[in-house]
């Protein structure tokens, strides 16, 4: 497949599991698993016999992440609870993405082609042939995990350090100190949404029973397990660093066939 032919299906937004596999890094496995527990929200074609199960962009990206917080060695559960929880991922995922950095989004799709024209001077380097991926440092979103416990998230250009957004408990459980709960739209200031209830987006309505969602507040400025989480980032004995967007980046190349798909002998996961 040329490169022109997979970005051609890339931009239908419909991927198998042989995709999710030979690109995140995830086993077969592992998939399945977090399938099981409703920790990713999947479609299906061709219902009967020889039906290829699917996943969207979202949903891709989002595995991607998840695969590297496993491979780090947190549980399926936790990985996909700290993925899920990860704030204003769709802006991420929406930066990394290969249709917007090299194409012209919004002008009309050439019919030979089957896609928008090329820009010029693409936004960023990420789509290069026989250039590896690496990091950006200036433009990389990140998690961080202290000590393993406390999960933060670090942004391009953040002058103010790690947002935490959550601590771990009992291997899986996510305790979030954002209000989730309370997801608010755009053009739905009124209408109080989950983040798994926005209806706009298909890939975020995982099952609420995985998510065990509990928010708690730590805030307040003599807050014990806020002061801990300060005292972890300051001096932490050990941490876990994630860089989303690289992890993003190597599983659209791999799809787009710049690099090559990861082999099934190195693939483990901690479950």
């Amino acid at each position: 497949m040329t490169f022109n032919e997979a970005l051609r299906q890339y931009r239908h937004g419909a991927f198998t599991d042989q995709d999710v596999i030979r690109c995140t890094g995830l086993s077969g496995r592992a998939y399945r698993e977090l399938i099981k527990v409703g920790a990713v929200r999947t479609s299906t074609e061709k219902p009967g016999p020889g039906r290829v199960r699917v996943c969207d962009a979202t949903t891709f990206k989002r595995l991607a992440v998840i695969s590297q917080i496993n491979q780090a060695g947190f549980s399926l559960a936790a990985a996909g609870k700290i993925a899920f929880f990860f704030p204003l991922d769709h802006l991420v995922y929406n930066i990394v993405d290969p249709r917007t950095i090299l194409l012209e989004t919004t002008a009309e799709i050439d019919p030979e082609r089957g896609l928008p024209p090329r820009l010029k001077k693409p936004k960023a380097d990420w789509f290069e042939k026989g250039k590896p991926a690496k990091a950006d440092p200036e433009n990389d979103w990140l998690i961080k995990i202290y000590d393993g416990r406390f999960v933060g998230c670090i942004y391009p250009e953040e002058p103010d350090g790690p947002l935490i957004y959550g601590d771990l408990r009992l291997t899986s459980q996510f305790a979030a100190w954002l209000p989730f709960h309370q997801y608010i739209g755009p053009g739905a200031a009124k209408n109080r949404l989950a983040k798994w209830q926005d209806p706009r987006r298909s890939a975020d309505r995982i099952d609420p029973r995985f998510l065990e969602y509990k928010f708690e507040d730590h805030s307040a400025k003599k807050d014990a397990l806020g002061l801990a989480a300060e005292a972890a980032v300051r001096s932490p004995l050990f941490e876990t660093t994630i860089n989303v967007s690289l992890a993003i980046r190597k599983a659209l190349r791999r799809y787009l066939g710049l690099e090559p798909a990861i082999p099934d002998s190195i693939i483990g996961e901690a479950l």
